[in-house]
């Protein structure tokens, strides 16, 4: 599990490294610069230190919790130590806080980080309701804005644009390997490729919870609606808890009579 975590995580150290001893105005807000933002005391390089928030839930039942993710990040520490690309002098103070997959939790945990430990950087929130939250106000901590990175954010509005203080999710940097956006864009590749123009998803609401949280599936099924209504492919979707509970019949009915029906009266047409 560490192995699949460590490359991007050793490549946003890198790059929070690397953009480290620039100047850059990036701040959102006028806000008086504190004493606490210095990575090195004044007067001393021997004793830097990057205070970085990590905001994900304790419990383990998720992809991306604590347990899992704080060895990582010392792994990666102690990797990017290992081939002199962090200075000796220079260390990270890892500071949990969970989250526990929610919106309100990850906000407050976020102003705890800004407020009471005065955060450099912020790694997480993965759930992306959470995610949402903390990533729209991230960029009025502190005189510069708080960098927040995740290898969440799996829906269309993590996609877009973040390079301006007009932007929504401005100081959000995603590393994630994987989108809705991607996976909406092969399944219309596929739709594409056998001239398909008609779908139906089956979909449960909370399906894959542990991924990214509340309404993961139902996230993903809305991303799939965008890309399938530019492109002019009639599509529908049945939400399994709606259900019987028996998915046989419920595919029985749903493809064999209300859909079928349709289809061939099209096709005929």
């Amino acid at each position: 599990m560490l192995s699949w975590h460590l490359p991007p995580l050793m490549l946003c150290l890198i790059l929070l490294l690397s953009l480290g001893p620039h100047v850059i105005h990036a701040g959102c807000r006028e806000e008086h610069r504190d004493s606490c933002e210095a990575i090195c005391p004044p007067n001393s390089l021997h004793n830097c230190t990057i205070r970085a928030a990590v905001i994900l839930p304790a419990s383990p039942i998720y992809e991306m919790s604590l347990q899992k993710i704080l060895p990582a990040l010392e792994l990666a520490e102690q990797q990017i130590k290992k081939q002199q690309i962090l200075p000796k002098n220079v260390k990270f103070e890892w500071m949990a806080y969970d989250d526990k997959c929610d919106a309100s939790y990850a906000a407050v945990s976020a102003m705890d980080a800004y407020g009471k430990d005065c955060a450099h950087v912020i790694f997480g929130p993965a759930c992306d309701y959470a995610l949402a939250t903390v990533g729209r106000i991230i960029k009025y901590f502190r005189s510069e804005g708080t960098p927040l990175i995740t290898v969440g954010g799996f829906t269309f509005d993590f996609q877009k644009p973040k390079t301006t203080c007009l932007d929504e999710f401005y100081m959000l940097l995603r590393v994630g390997m994987l989108s809705f956006r991607d996976i909406g864009m092969f399944s219309l590749a596929v739709m594409k490729k056998f001239n398909w123009n008609h779908a139906l998803y089956f979909y449960e609401r909370n399906g894959y919870y542990s991924v990214a949280g509340l309404h993961t599936c139902h996230l993903a099924m809305n991303t799939l609606a965008e890309f399938y209504r530019d492109a002019n492919i009639t599509y529908s979707s049945f939400v399994t808890d709606s259900g019987n509970g028996n998915l046989t019949e419920d595919m029985i009915r749903e493809i064999g009579v209300s859909h079928g029906e349709k289809l061939a009266a099209a096709a005929m047409g």
